[in-house]
């Protein structure tokens, strides 16, 4: 008596994953090279420069190495601490924007994240500014990191796939955060270096590439452009006080720029909301 081959439940059945795509596979490579850059900067960076202060440099003799020191209402360095209401505003604006806009879930996420690493940085850099020191520059570098991986995660998602960018949060966000306090705990810049000028070159690849099917329309560019603009005024912080006659430092001007990049994840978030009332309103009248 023959035996017939019983057929195999098609929930037992072994799923495959899906191939990825040419855009995916150069992403992966991309980061593969930007983890092997981080793993070394961890393992060899105390090596590489003895870093004074925590990371800390350049003090000066009030005991920071930001320009603007005025005490203006019993608040120490007071200009670089109120600079940072708008970044808490601006993370509050973008949570409150996209409480009920129609997000697929991975971009609820990074879209999150990203607003609210704005006011978490806000926060903490206020702390640092009142009272510069090694541990409340800690602080600002832990907001700084949980608005480096909402924003990386929702270029990811924008370029690639919203499976990438669930994966992407989650390891940025980690990697992020230890790069953060590396420079307290092990005298290490360096991680935090790779994070910072790593991710804002693997964000500007991510531009070039063409926006995915049903991408929210965020301008990564604009981002980018930001980030610069408010790099190049923390670099110049002298310079722009006393070209100003004193009135504003370039660190001030660089907090007020960050805080205006939760205009365009905003203006995409709504955009989007926009287009898929549009569509909805469509197949109703068909």
């Amino acid at each position: 008596m023959t035996s017939q081959a019983r057929p195999i439940h098609p929930d037992l059945t072994v799923r495959r994953p899906m191939p990825k795509s040419p855009v995916e596979q150069r992403m992966c490579r991309f980061g593969l090279v930007l983890l092997a850059l981080w793993l070394l900067a961890a393992v060899l960076g105390p090596a590489m420069l003895a870093l004074p202060s925590h990371g800390l440099i350049d003090l000066d003799p009030h005991g920071h190495p930001f320009i603007d020191d005025r005490t203006v209402w019993g608040i120490p360095n007071f200009m670089d601490v109120l600079s940072n209401a708008p970044l808490l505003a601006a993370g509050l604006l973008g949570m409150w924007a996209m409480r009920s806009e129609p997000l697929l879930p991975p971009v609820r996420q990074a879209v999150a994240v990203f607003f609210v690493g704005l006011m978490v940085t806000g926060l903490g850099s206020a702390w640092y500014h009142w009272a510069p020191d090694a541990q409340g520059l800690v602080l600002d570098r832990l907001g700084m990191a949980v608005t480096f991986a909402g924003a990386l995660a929702l270029a990811v998602a924008e370029r690639v796939s919203a499976a990438a960018a669930r994966v992407t949060l989650r390891a940025s966000l980690m990697v992020a955060l230890l790069s953060a306090v590396m420079p307290l705990s092990h005298d290490n810049v360096w991680p935090w270096a790779v994070v910072q000028f790593g991710g804002m070159a693997l964000m500007l690849w991510l531009s070039l590439q063409k926006p995915v099917a049903g991408a929210v329309g965020v301008r990564i560019g604009a981002l980018l452009a930001l980030y610069a603009v408010a790099k190049v005024f923390e670099l110049c912080d002298e310079a722009v006080f006393h070209a100003s006659g004193e009135v504003v430092s370039g660190h001030t001007l660089k907090h007020l720029v960050a805080a205006l990049a939760v205009f365009p994840v905003v203006a995409a978030v709504r955009q989007n909301a926009r287009a898929v009332a549009g569509a909805l309103a469509v197949a109703r009248g068909c």
